[in-house]
């Protein structure tokens, strides 16, 4: 009797445990699935607006920042001691000359588990001493180059919010080494609301001792970039405001190139070319001194190749300024009194986002310049994600808020093609109020966007009134040229076309990474409805363009048989075209050749290569149709 009884609890025990794990499994499942994003769940309207758009994903690069915005999902819950500790700890002539950190295998599983941080390799950098030396980024032709005794004076801004020890510093020590004294008013730190304790008295009392004036201004609540820069410009004293991120380090005769050309004509904003310091070495990486400022239809910021006619204005000179249409924002020196003369910021934009090409239009539109100087060298820690929320958490609404108010206040008719791309901003256009900054332009006798395009980016890939812009199908069969592009880090297919109307396909650029700009072509079915990724304009210059700086253009690689090519633009005659309307031709200037797609498409994970073939009106592969897209959302 005992012994069944016993049986009976014992079995029942063991279902109980058994249903306890069988629940628990079925939760941990669960939440593994939602946090790996195989469950589709929005907190709200605005998750990810920022980086899906019309179900685009795309790395965002806003400003000085180069890459997503923060993550929650990955986030490791770091105590309070490793938040604060600061283990900045250099080795004499690590990392000297800008070389590569090599850790060991300690060091190494301590800098993986604290990267989160700050998304940098903080053992490395806390290896490195705060002076360490650069290499010379400069070209001979700068070195030798001598400037006037008379240059005006500079207030270095840098803010920071929760930045390492060592990063902060060393752009500190990089700017006080590399800077003629008498140029160098003062350098002005802006904390925006840090946490981290040794931020705060240890900060005070170690500036104290440094050979130039160092003002620290902090702000009791976090009020992100924007507004800490014109905090910081409103106590600023010298003749120009340098705006520097909290991650730099300032190469030899970075300063004099920047003051020397806003001597020259104080409505010239003026930006250093931007070195790259490896995010886990370290090591310090020249950049591409003929790169300029640009951005897409999504309003990101690009860095785009400068074209042969800017590089003709510059003659032989490779000291001459590089004309650039936007800025990155990060890194750039303007006039103090000109800054406060057309507006500063827009004090309405919160924490970071937009506010580059806020500055770039602003300036452009109202009577000044900006350039990038090729012998002024200034490096930084490109990040790949940002280690900082925003405050409440709405980064995506913040974002696109900041953007639309750069629409509507300087794009005119153009911002109609953002609000396609972005509902939300559409809907955030419709209750913003920016009355201040509209009366500001109409006050300063600002130029319109048009001028702008223009002007300033001729050869932008904006839609124009006098140019096509929409579709290209194809007369029979309904199909679509269109780029594909193809995230690295998502592997997905993000799709824009051309449709061909033979066969019902699409002609494809496989972009496997947006910033390396890596592109195929293919041809695949076609989407239908609005898809930013299926807009094409053809000029009235022959170029076929399309977002992101790409044209469609053909090389010549053996005699007399050519190929198609999505490349970036780059003014080539190998990249215009021409347009039969009478007879549905798609011809390529250079060869003389028609655009024909491909016939068979029976296997499906066959890459479908478009080609040139000579010209015949009775081939329908060779047929294709514009049909044009209002861009123009009427008011």
């Amino acid at each position: 009797m005992l012994r069944r009884k016993w049986r009976r609890r014992t079995g029942l025990i063991c279902i109980i445990i058994f249903s306890f794990l069988l629940l628990w499994f079925c939760i941990t499942n669960i939440m593994l699935y939602t946090d790996s994003g195989l469950f589709d769940i929005k907190s709200d309207m605005w998750k990810n607006e920022d980086t899906e758009r019309k179900g685009i994903k795309m790395q965002v690069i806003v400003g000085h920042f180069n890459g997503p915005l923060p993550d929650d999902r990955s986030k490791i819950n770091y105590t309070e001691e490793e938040l604060n500790a600061n283990r900045f700890a250099p080795i004499s002539e690590m990392g000297e000359l800008g070389r590569s950190v090599n850790l060991n295998d300690n060091d190494s599983k301590l800098a993986k588990h604290l990267f989160q941080i700050n998304q940098f390799n903080i053992v490395a950098s806390d290896r490195i001493p705060l002076n360490r030396t650069l290499i010379d980024a400069r070209r001979a032709a700068c070195r030798n180059k001598t400037y006037s005794s008379a240059l005006p004076t500079t207030s270095v801004i840098i803010v920071f919010h929760n930045e390492a020890w060592s990063t902060l510093l060393r752009t500190v020590f990089s700017v006080i080494n590399r800077s003629p004294r008498k140029l160098l008013k003062e350098i002005i730190l802006v904390d925006d609301c840090s946490q981290r304790a040794f931020l705060k008295k240890t900060l005070d009392n170690f500036v104290l001792n440094l050979p130039v004036p160092v003002l620290i201004v902090r702000s009791k609540e976090r009020i992100g970039l924007i507004q800490a820069r014109i905090l910081g410009a409103e106590k600023a004293s010298g003749d120009v405001l340098t705006f520097l991120d909290s991650h730099c380090e300032c190469t030899e005769g970075w300063l004099e190139p920047l003051l020397d050309r806003i001597a020259f004509d104080r409505k010239i904003a003026v930006a250093p070319v931007i070195d790259v310091i490896n995010d886990e070495t370290f090591q310090y990486q020249k950049g591409i001194d003929v790169y300029r400022g640009g951005f897409n239809w999504n309003l990101q910021f690009r860095w785009y190749s400068s074209p042969p006619s800017e590089l003709k204005r510059r003659g032989n000179d490779v000291t001459h300024p590089v004309r650039t249409p936007t800025i990155a924002g990060g890194l750039f020196a303007i006039d103090r009194q000109f800054f406060f003369e057309i507006g500063a910021y827009d004090k309405e934009m919160k924490i970071w986002g937009g506010e580059n090409l806020e500055m770039s239009f602003r300036i452009w539109q109202c009577g000044g310049q900006l350039e990038i100087i090729p012998c002024s060298h200034v490096g930084h820690v490109f990040r790949k994600k940002s280690p900082h929320d925003f405050p409440r958490g709405n980064s995506a609404r913040t974002l696109t808020t900041n953007l639309v108010r750069v629409a509507e206040v300087w794009m005119d008719e153009w911002k109609s093609l953002f609000y396609i791309i972005s509902s939300a901003a559409k809907n955030i256009s419709e209750i913003i109020d920016v009355s201040e900054r509209k009366e500001l332009r109409k006050r300063l006798k600002c130029k319109s966007f048009a001028w702008y395009l223009d002007n300033v980016w001729p050869d932008h890939f904006m839609p124009q009134d006098n140019a096509f812009f929409g579709r290209i199908r194809s007369v029979p069969s309904n199909t679509c040229l269109q780029l594909v592009y193809v995230h690295a880090a998502l592997n997905k297919k993000n799709e824009k076309r051309i449709k061909n109307q033979a066969n019902g396909y699409c002609l494809v650029n496989k972009l496997k990474s947006v910033a390396k700009r890596k592109n195929s072509l293919d041809v695949e079915v076609c989407t239908v409805g609005f898809d930013m990724w299926q807009m094409w304009n053809l000029y009235e210059n022959g170029y076929l363009k399309s977002d992101e700086h790409q044209c469609l253009g053909a090389t010549e690689v053996i005699n007399g048989h050519w190929i198609v090519q999505l490349k970036e633009c780059s003014e080539s005659d190998s990249e215009k075209w021409i347009y039969s309307k009478s007879k549905s031709l798609l011809i390529h200037r250079q060869s003389s050749l028609c655009l024909n797609a491909p016939v068979n498409f029976a296997e499906v994970s066959v890459v479908h290569l478009p080609t040139l073939e000579k010209c015949n009106s009775r081939h329908s592969s060779q047929f294709w149709k514009l049909e044009d897209f209002n861009w123009k959302i009427k008011a």
